[in-house]
Order: structure tokens, then sequence, then C-alpha cells
């Protein structure tokens, strides 16, 4: 007589469909695997790899150079400086890639470049310029130490030479032929203050804009000659075109309270407002007593 007893339900045999997820369980067991959308993965190595892959922009470009401008011109240091360093911080990004994050450090060591090569050391004592460099590492991310690596790759990059041409200088040699040999080349018997004012501020304006970097520095000043001379821009003709509305853009960007460089571009009009001829007029609060007011009249009257 057989008789079949019934298995505990602890010893029941597994369907081999069990037997198969329990085997694949054990095996995931012995292998480390992590969600990608774990909350510890998220965001940290896609923010981490757009740190590293970011590169510094136009935009970049543009809101430093603001920010030099601004600095230089509250130190009440000389325009030569100010170009020299727009200068070599263009022909740095131009032959390298540069992480966002560290532009401003590479700005500030092309000032220290500048002021170096351009300021009397009287004037770099006396007016602190080093104290007042280094102590904008308080409120950024660089250190001192850092500017002083920069400079030396910004020498290395550049093969040495510092010097290049700028708008600044090709203005200044036309303004001089002016003044020298009564030149008619230009239209102007004689460049007035005003338009002199002018045609530094233009020069200023479009350091600003990383865009004036497709043209040479001699047909922006060609630009800027046509716009102080009077003409007016349904006149222009190629190959003018461009940088006279690129210049006309940049202004109306200048003079445009609502326009997001407005703020950053105040050290432009405080410094030129008092002096720019109608219609190239900025706001301009007369009573501002900013140390870029305070320079500009110390320019002027000497």
């Amino acid at each position: 007589m057989c008789i079949n007893h019934k298995r505990p339900r602890n010893e029941q045999l597994r369907s081999p469909t069990n037997q198969i997820h329990a085997t694949d369980d054990e095996r995931l067991k012995r292998v480390k695997t992590e969600s990608p959308t774990a909350v510890d993965c998220v965001g940290i190595e896609d923010s981490q790899g757009r740190d590293r892959e970011e590169v510094a922009t136009a935009a970049h470009r543009d809101e430093m150079v603001a920010a030099i401008l601004t600095i230089t011109s509250a130190l009440g240091l000389s325009r030569e400086t100010l170009h020299l360093c727009v200068g070599l911080l263009d022909r740095y990004l131009d032959a390298q890639n540069l992480e966002a994050s560290r532009i401003e450090a590479l700005s500030i060591s092309c000032l220290w470049i500048a002021v170096k090569f351009v300021e009397t050391p009287t004037t770099i004592v006396d007016k602190s310029i080093k104290e007042i460099l280094q102590r904008r590492r308080l409120s950024s991310n660089w250190k001192w130490n850092e500017i002083l690596k920069f400079e030396l790759d910004i020498l290395h990059c550049l093969s040495y030479r510092i010097m290049a041409p700028t708008i600044l200088g090709v203005l200044q040699k036309r303004m001089h032929v002016l003044t020298e040999d009564d030149n008619q080349e230009h239209g102007i018997d004689d460049l007035l203050l005003e338009q002199r004012q002018l045609a530094l501020y233009f020069g200023d304006l479009l350091l600003l804009k990383a865009r004036a970097n497709q043209f040479s520095k001699e047909l922006l000043a060609d630009a800027i000659w046509f716009v102080i001379s009077g003409n007016q821009i349904a006149d222009v003709k190629p190959p003018l075109l461009e940088p006279v509305v690129l210049l006309y853009l940049a202004h109306r960007d200048n003079i445009n309270p609502r326009h997001p460089v407005f703020k950053p571009w105040f050290a432009l009009r405080c410094r030129y407002g008092a002096v720019l001829p109608a219609p190239w007029k900025v706001p301009y609060d007369s009573s501002c007593v900013c140390r870029v007011c305070e320079n500009a009249h110390d320019d002027l009257a000497s």
C-alpha cells in the first residue's frame, strides 16, 4: 500500500520559473550596481562634467572687460593700460581655451602686466594698485599665486610680445597727425575737444564688444572717424558698414536703462558723460561723486 506523504510547506519544490528568478537574484547580489537615478549620483557627475567642459565665451569675456574698465577708471589708470590689458586678454583667449571659472584670474593677471608695463612705479605705489588687486581675492575664487602663474603663462603663450596694435593707438596717431600737420585727409580742420572725447569714448565702447575683434584696428578707427566726422549711418557703405552699425548698437545699449549691460557699463558713462556732444550724450548725473567721476574731472582739468 502506497502512502503519499505531503511535503512540508517549506520543503515544496520550486517551480522552474521561480528557480530562475532566485538564481538571478543571487547573481545580482554579488554585483555592486548603482542606479542611474540614485540621489547620490544625480546632478553631481553631470555638474562636474559641465564645469570641466564649460569654456569661457564671448559673454564671459565682455563681462570681464566691463569689470576691467570699472577698475581702471576708478583707480585713475591710463587709457593705454586699459587697452593693453584687454588686448592681452583677447590675444590669450584667441590662442588658448580657458575654463569660464578662471577668466577673472586671467583678467586680473592681464591687468597686472599692463599696469607694470605702462604705469610708472610711483603711480603703482601711490595708488596701492597691487594691494587693491590682491584685495579682490577675498570675494573671488583665486589666489595671488594663481595670478603670478597666469602671468608667466600669458607671456609664454604670446612669446613675450606684450605690445600689439590697439584702437586707442590708431586713434591717437590720427589725432596727432591732425594736430601737428593740419591734415585735411579725414575732413576735420580742427579736432575739437568734444570730438576727441567722442573718439575716445567710441574706442572704449568697442572694447566692451568681443564682436569688434572680427575687424582690424584700422577699420574700427575708420568707423569711428566716419561717425565723429558728422556722417550719417544711411551714408555708410562696406567695408565700414558692419563696424559702424556695431558702434551704433553698442551706444544704444549703453543708453538703455533696461538693457542688461546698462549697470555694468556705468563707468563708461561716468567717464565721458560730461563731455560727449549731441546726439551722443549718455545718461549722466553731474552730481555723482564716485571715484570714476572724480578721476574723469581731474583728467579733463589736466
